[in-house]
């Protein structure tokens, strides 16, 4: 067991992890929020030299697991859903930098997100009451493609990133802005943020309810927290279970998933209010298997040629043969789960959102949060 830390004063997980024995990168943890050890599982990782994506495959090639079963499962007292075992600290750092050091392994996390992120900053404006000039920190920015976004408009942008490889890539393409490496909450800033923001971060790390503490202590009254996280409430999620299917969005990088019903909860908690939820993805598209069939090549017809082009040679291993009929099931199966993802979006107005994503806003009340 952890002994405490004042790093992590409200992180269960992180006082109550236990190593394991048989896998010297894993350790086994309780609820985050909560620290109830009552917990229903939901599914299991397939072992890592399985696993479907050759940059996960690439990244798990890092670690040591000694063919310990990876878990995803639902505290029965608060609802969060979280891996266990799960990395530690310094396997999950030994995983990233491995991913993106890899050739081309960026560009295959971290696509064109130009619609995207201008999409998100449309959205967020409402809720800033006509700032003209808002400060944004972007936290886990990655290579910076939200804060180039931001920055484009005239905003005051800051980042941080944990991946040295990722926060240089970052800084070269906001034009020297310095990215802080490492923990964000070492970082020092002048005054309270206008706003900020942590996009498919949340679930990436091992204490998030003092991390979204901390992030919402760097807010000024009025300001607005940004979440992008995976939504474990969504259509696909109960399609794959009716269907008797591994859910595809448990994957190795993901230590939570939220709900959201736990993640109002959870804003409640730290002092803020929830202005608005979705699923709405701005480049989400329906399957079009006519263009992928387009686009097929002989020389890339197997399984996942493009991608594991993209990375070192040898660095990834190859999967094993498929017999043509199952690659079409399975295919097919992609398509119908394609299809649910999108139609769950909903409209961009939508009460209770069912896609696999879940935006959520959240602005600062005026008194404190609840310790």
């Amino acid at each position: 067991m952890t002994s405490p830390s004042a790093e992590h004063p409200y992180s269960h997980s992180i006082l109550h992890a236990t190593a394991v024995a048989h896998a010297p990168d894993f350790e086994a943890v309780v609820c985050d929020y909560c620290g109830s050890t009552a917990a229903e599982s939901l599914g299991t990782l397939p072992p890592l030299d399985q696993l479907p994506f050759p940059m996960h495959r690439l990244g798990a090639s890092a670690l040591e697991s000694g063919g310990q079963a990876i878990h995803f499962v639902r505290c029965r007292v608060c609802g969060l859903v979280y891996m266990t075992p799960r990395p530690t600290e310094s396997a999950i750092a030994r995983f990233y930098d491995t991913v993106y050091a890899a050739s081309g392994a960026a560009d295959a996390f971290e696509s064109d997100q130009h619609e995207r992120t201008n999409d998100l900053l449309d959205r967020t404006m409402p809720y800033l009451d006509g700032v003209s000039t808002p400060s944004l920190l972007d936290i886990g920015c990655g290579r910076g493609q939200f804060l180039v976004a931001a920055q484009q408009r005239g905003w005051r942008v800051y980042g941080s990133e944990l991946s040295a490889v990722a926060a240089r890539a970052a800084s070269d393409h906001l034009g020297g802005v310095p990215i802080h490496h490492g923990d964000f909450r070492s970082m020092t800033l002048d005054d309270s943020l206008d706003m900020v923001s942590l996009l498919e971060v949340l679930e990436h790390l091992r204490a998030p309810v003092d991390y979204l503490r901390a992030a919402a202590g760097l807010i000024r009254p009025g300001g607005v927290l940004l979440l992008e996280v995976p939504n474990v409430a969504s259509w696909e999620y109960y399609a794959a279970r009716a269907l008797r299917q591994d859910y595809r969005g448990f994957i190795i990088e993901h230590l939570y998933y939220f709900t959201p019903a736990l993640m109002s909860r959870l804003l409640a908690d730290l002092g803020l209010e929830v202005c608005h939820m979705s699923s709405r993805h701005a480049t989400a598209s329906l399957p079009n298997p006519l263009a992928d069939l387009r686009a097929l090549r002989p020389a890339n017809s197997g399984e996942s040629a493009g991608a594991d082009a993209a990375s070192p040679a040898g660095s990834i291993s190859p999967l094993p043969p498929v017999s043509l009929p199952r690659k079409v099931l399975r295919q097919a199966n992609n398509y119908l789960m394609d299809t649910i993802s999108y139609l769950s979006q909903g409209p961009r107005i939508n009460p209770r959102p069912a896609g696999n994503t879940l935006y959520v806003w959240g602005r600062k009340r005026s008194s404190s949060p609840r310790a």
